[in-house]
């Protein structure tokens, strides 16, 4: 009888809905310099680099159930018409399948350069993650282009039994749109869009609701004037989970809101962009990029956020790699300090990492599923019921 109700609870654990779900995002993408050709596997910047190479320290971090990054580039073997501004990116197609073979299944379209190789550059975007969508055997998902007003309506994922909701948008001046052609972009600037996007996010029956925004100042740390009243309308109006934000190309404040699971992280930074400017000699808070990971704890109340993690990396104009701990630790002081400055008591802060670590975390309160438990465990200092204890289970 024994054996049979652990059979019984084993089968019926596999088809219940998760009861955490951790979410990994990192900020620009792509390979390939301004108007430079792009090949399948090797990156061309200052030398040759093997694509596996330029890859290698993040492809540990994509073991969350939805790791997303911006795509930061037409995804293309082609060239499109020139638009005769000043940098044009198109990445190779296999670039981003390698992507997808170390687990990244999430994708924001909508930036400044999806049209790079004008109508048809994001026409063939669109189709390649299309295309993708049905061939992998993980669940996928990307949103911020679309067929006509498809563009400004999110895209829904189940992953382990649980509802997701994705939408993407950009700044701009709305010329790309899908009033104005058979693909279109979704922008942010644009209010008819944003109000759509809002409200499909809001009306849509989901578990977690997660907006990525493609906004702000190049280079300025700071919030840009009415940045935090633009993306807290996510939270406040659509109930949205998780903001990433990016475009900036340095790493802006993270706000938090555990008890309601919300939070927004302003701009993460590039995180292997091969068409941007090398960092690493600028002054420290400039001179990284970060991946963001969100633990999502369901409770009585709905999901609430059991931990955040900040884990910065340097040389992302070529091979991301983490910086040593000491350096690490002064990055994650500064985000604090900066998250302080720019919303105040509604900051995330991240206790800086504890011997080899790579990671700031943020660890709110119980329960923790049991991944956010082996994070938080693993760096407390005094004793702690939720560690001490054996699991009942």
């Amino acid at each position: 009888m024994r054996r049979f109700s652990s059979l019984f609870f084993a089968l019926w654990a596999g088809m219940a809905p998760a009861q955490e779900i951790v979410i990994s995002f990192g900020g620009d993408v792509n390979f390939a310099r301004s108007r430079q050709n792009p090949t399948p596997d090797t990156i061309h910047k200052f030398g040759a680099v093997p694509i596996d190479t330029a890859t290698a320290a993040l492809a540990p971090l994509w073991d969350a159930d939805l790791n997303f990054i911006n795509v930061e580039t037409v995804v293309s073997d082609r060239n499109g018409p020139d638009p005769g501004k000043t940098f044009v990116f198109r990445s190779h197609p296999d670039s981003f399948r390698h992507l997808m073979d170390l687990g990244v299944n999430g994708f924001a379209l909508a930036n400044n350069h999806a049209a790079d190789h004008g109508g048809q550059g994001m026409a063939d975007t669109l189709a390649f993650f299309e295309a993708e969508a049905l061939t992998r055997s993980r669940p996928m998902v990307f949103a911020g282009i679309g067929r006509g007003e498809a563009a400004l309506a999110p895209a829904i994922v189940t992953i382990r039994g649980v509802r997701i909701a994705f939408a993407s948008a950009s700044f701009g001046s709305g010329d790309r749109g899908p009033e104005y052609g058979p693909v279109g972009l979704a922008y942010l600037t644009v209010p008819r869009h944003y109000a759509a996007i809002l409200k499909g996010l809001r009306e849509a029956d989901v578990d977690l609701r997660i907006l990525a925004l493609h906004y702000g100042t190049e280079n300025m740390v700071a919030l840009d004037y009415g940045q935090r009243d633009l993306f807290r309308r996510a939270l406040d109006e659509a109930g949205v989970n998780l903001v990433i934000g990016h475009h900036p190309h340095v790493v802006r404040a993270v706000e938090a809101d555990p008890a309601r699971g919300q939070a927004i992280f302003y701009s993460l930074g590039n995180l292997l962009f091969i068409g941007g400017a090398e960092k690493d000699s600028a002054p420290l808070g400039q001179d990284y990029g970060l991946l963001g990971r969100a633990y999502f704890q369901k409770g009585k109340a709905g999901w609430r956020i059991a931990a955040l993690e900040a884990i910065p990396f340097r040389s992302v104009h070529r091979v991301p790699v983490t910086p040593e701990p000491g350096r690490t630790a002064r990055t994650i002081d500064f985000l604090n300090r900066l998250s302080q400055d720019s919303v105040g008591a509604d900051a995330a802060v991240f206790g800086a990492p504890t011997g080899e670590g790579i990671a700031g975390v943020a660890c709110y309160g119980l329960p923790w599923g049991p991944r956010a438990r082996a994070l938080c465990c693993a760096r407390q200092t005094g004793a702690n019921p939720a560690c001490d204890l054996p699991d009942p289970m």
